[in-house]
């Protein structure tokens, strides 16, 4: 897919902004690009919401002992987690590619190990642009 100039400047200001460190590109790319397309602002702001929530929350169960209130994070988790695969299924929908469609599904709707790392890798690029949202609505 080709980006617009509008998702190529957010992907090389993201790159800035992170230094490089974004584990999804593309893939981030395809989904903004697909949505600004099809006129999906309330869907893109869904994604990055949610996806932003899934990367924190995690981050807070891989790093705590377990206890009480880890059985909520992790119920947290899960919730969000059919949240996003909700949400990146409705982004498939828009998908002129049969190829992007399949691949989409094959690395992030199939219930294994795998496609939950790399709903929690592209999380990690929805939180970058979370930051990067909160940071222009505060100037």
């Amino acid at each position: 897919m080709q980006f617009s100039k509008d998702t190529l400047h957010v992907l090389e200001f993201l790159d800035y902004t992170t230094g490089g460190t974004l584990r999804k590109r593309n893939d981030l790319g395809i989904i903004l690009e697909t949505l600004a397309e099809n006129n999906k602002p309330e869907l893109a702001n869904e994604l990055i919401f949610y996806g932003s929530a899934l990367w924190k929350t995690h981050k807070i169960l891989k790093s705590s002992e377990p206890n009480e209130l880890l059985a909520k994070v992790q119920s947290d988790v899960d919730f969000l987690f059919i949240k996003i695969t909700e949400i990146i299924s409705s982004v498939t929908t828009f998908f002129k590619s049969e190829r992007e469609i399949e691949r989409f599904h094959k690395v992030y709707l199939k219930s294994d190990f795998g496609s939950k790392m790399n709903i929690i890798d592209l999380c990690y690029d929805l939180n970058e642009l979370k930051k990067v949202q909160n940071t222009l609505k505060g100037k």
